[in-house]
This record gives C-alpha cells, sequence and structure tokens, in this order.
C-alpha cells in the first residue's frame, strides 16, 4: 500500500497497539449495546446517537493510523527512518484532521444529550453557547493543520521551499482548549442536578455519571506533556508517547459517554435474573435513551421520567428505584398509594405482597417548563 523501509516494531509499540486494539473493541462493543438499548426502551435514535455512530469510525482511523506507522520506524532515530519521513508526514496529516473531527464530534453528541434531556432554560442557553465554543475550536483546530506551513505541502514534503510555524506549540494551545472545553461541557448540568429534589446519595451517583468523562481529561492532560518531549526534527525518535495518547482519547471517550446509557439494559438483566415482575420503562416523544433518561417536556400527565437511580439489594426480592420526571404540577402535592396486603397460609403457597408508591410534584417554572415530579418506590414481595 505504501513504499517504505520496513523496521522491527519495537515492544513498547507493540503494547501500545494491543492495548488500543483492545480499547476499540471494547468501544464498539458498548456503542453496539448502546443502541441495543435504546430501541429495547422502544425510542429511536436522535442526534447525540447519530454523532457518536459518526465520532466511532474516526477513533478507528486513527487506530489504523497508529497500526501503519509501526513497522516505520517509530522509536527510531530520524536518521534511520528518512526514507521513510515524509510517509510518516503525510499520515501525520491525515492523523490530525481526524483526531481533531473526532474529538468535536463526541463534545457535540454530550451537548447534543444535554439538550434533549434538561429543558431548564439556562442550561439550554449555556449549553448552546458551549456548543458554539467546542464548533469554533473545530474550526480552529483544522485551519490550523493547513495554514501552520506555507505552501501547505511543506507540512509533509521535504523538498518544497517554505516555512512553518511552531507546530509543538500549535498542538499544546489546541489540547489546552480541549480540557477547557471538557471541563466546561462536564460542568454544565451539575446545578440543575444539585438543585433537584433528591437524596444527597442519588445526587452524588447522577454527578458521578456526568463526571465520568474527567477520565478523558486526564488523559488529554498526559497527552499536552507527551507533546512538550515532541521533537519535529527527530520525529521518529520523540512520538511514541504522544502518538499512543492521541490515538487512545478519541475511544476513550466514545466508551465513556456510552457506557452510562447501558443502565435500561443492566436493569433489565438484573431483573431477569432475579425474578423481578416488572420494570418501568418511559420514553418522552423524541424518546429515552439507554440510560433511561428522557427529556423533560412540558406536558398534561406525568408520564415523562428520568430515572436517575437503580438500586438493587443484596435481597432478591426488594427493589427500590427513584426517579425524577417531568410534567405539570398535580392538584396535590403529595400522594401516597398504598397496595394490597394480602396474607395466607404459607404452607398453601401464601404471599405476602406490599407495595407502596410516594410521588411529589413541584412547579419547577411558571410557564412552559412544566413541573419536575420526583418518585420514589417500594416493592417488597415475600412467596
Amino acid at each position: 500500500m505504501f513504499d517504505y523501509v520496513p523496521f522491527p516494531v519495537l515492544p513498547i509499540v507493540k503494547i501500545h497497539l494491543i492495548i488500543n486494539c483492545v480499547l476499540a473493541l471494547l468501544t464498539v462493543l458498548t456503542v453496539s449495546l448502546r443502541l441495543v438499548a435504546r430501541f429495547m426502551s422502544g425510542a429511536g435514535l436522535w442526534w447525540d446517537d447519530y454523532l457518536v455512530l459518526f465520532a466511532l469510525p474516526q477513533g478507528i482511523g486513527m487506530l489504523i493510523i497508529q497500526g501503519l506507522w509501526a513497522p516505520m520506524g517509530i522509536g527510531f532515530n530520524v536518521t534511520e527512518t528518512l526514507p521513510n519521513l515524509e510517509t510518516i508526514l503525510k499520515m501525520l496529516v491525515s492523523y490530525e484532521l481526524i483526531y481533531a473531527t473526532s474529538i468535536s464530534t463526541i463534545k457535540t453528541s454530550i451537548l447534543f444529550f444535554y439538550l434533549r434531556v434538561f429543558v431548564n432554560r439556562g442550561l439550554g442557553m449555556a449549553t448552546k453557547i458551549a456548543l458554539a465554543f467546542v464548533l469554533t475550536w473545530s474550526v480552529g483546530n483544522i485551519l490550523q493543520v493547513f495554514l501552520i506551513c506555507r505552501p501547505f505541502a511543506k507540512t509533509y514534503s521535504l523538498t518544497v521551499e517554505g516555512t512553518c510555524g511552531n507546530q509543538v506549540a500549535s498542538f499544546i494551545a489546541i489540547g489546552a482548549f480541549n480540557i477547557i472545553t471538557d471541563v466546561i461541557i462536564l460542568s454544565l448540568p451539575l446545578p440543575t442536578v444539585w438543585s433537584l429534589k433528591m437524596s444527597t446519595p442519588a445526587k452524588l451517583g447522577l454527578t458521578g455519571i456526568f463526571l465520568v468523562g474527567l477520565i478523558v481529561s486526564v488523559i488529554g492532560i498526559i497527552r499536552i506533556i507527551t507533546l512538550t518531549q515532541l521533537d519535529l526534527t527527530n520525529l521518529t525518535g520523540t512520538m511514541i508517547w504522544a502518538d499512543f495518547w492521541s490515538a487512545t482519547e478519541p475511544n476513550l471517550a466514545i466508551l465513556c459517554i456510552s457506557l452510562p446509557m447501558l443502565g435500561s439494559l443492566w436493569s433489565r438483566c438484573v431483573a431477569t435474573r432475579r425474578g423481578a415482575s416488572k420494570l418501568a420503562y418511559h420514553s418522552s416523544e423524541n424518546g429515552t435513551n439507554g440510560s433511561a433518561f428522557s427529556k423533560l417536556k412540558n406536558q398534561g400527565t406525568v408520564e415523562n421520567q428520568i430515572a436517575l437511580e437503580n438500586l438493587y439489594a443484596a435481597n432478591q426480592e426488594v427493589h427500590y428505584q427513584s426517579a425524577v420526571g417531568a410534567g405539570a404540577a398535580s392538584t396535590t402535592d403529595h400522594e401516597r398509594d398504598v397496595g394490597t396486603d394480602a396474607d395466607r397460609d404459607k404452607d398453601s403457597g401464601s404471599e405476602i405482597a406490599l407495595t407502596e408508591q410516594e410521588q411529589y410534584h413541584q412547579q419547577l417554572h411558571e410557564q412552559n417548563s412544566g413541573g419536575i415530579r420526583v418518585q420514589t418506590k417500594w416493592t417488597i414481595s415475600h412467596a
């Protein structure tokens, strides 16, 4: 496919490839399960799902380039790999472009998820501002690939006359803005979460779900550190770790934002194994995602819910669910329904069932927003 002088693949490069191959397989599996969860919950795909599907092949593309580079002398001094350098530089241009588009696509997917789930006007406006910031960062990231050298061919050609700016400094600056946007995006929903009428453990659990992406931010910081060690005059000899972390970040990001979407599949699996009689699955007009989130809408009913927590006790007969949802506030602020209590002779197959459902309605906005309802369910059964 490419004309190059083959070099032995260094052990550290092999380890990097194995790690990223395993990560890519896990990412593909997780995204597939995410889609299954969406369809099993009766919902179709929305923009956040489509964007993840668009980002997935880009992450795999970076892994492919990493694999193609491996036998070209990655880890060897440039004086030895000089015959392969122009090919490596051409592939580096593609590598940079794919990185820029994949990371921006992943960030945009998260922001569209916020727009679908939350109806808080302040959060919606902040999300749109963040979206504009991410798109601006993406355009700048792509433009620097084409404008850093004059003429553009100087970016990858060793024979073309021209000048280039400080490419390493450009990489570091873009990486720094990447971290900043990560922190902004991940912190956006936290004020809304902590304003909900929920228990502190539930708030902490939901906060953890939103902050799982900080793992990717840590990888981004490590990547910046490795970029500071990059020497373009000895590219093949200094790019081992920058290459590895750059290929790791997109797939890890897709994995982190897709894992929380598998909540409904996990709940269904646990319920099946423990003999639960039923699980509530809710979908909004636009559909719920796999994590049992649904968009809060201004409706006259309280059917739409966001399941924030599904906890199953060690006792197989106990099921607890805490949820928050949208709907107009009811005529009463507190409703309690106590189900049946049947007690028969135990020897004849008796059953004691106690079901208690508590609903709490609070008016969140006076107009165009609907109320937020916090619902707690306990079901205790003894056979």
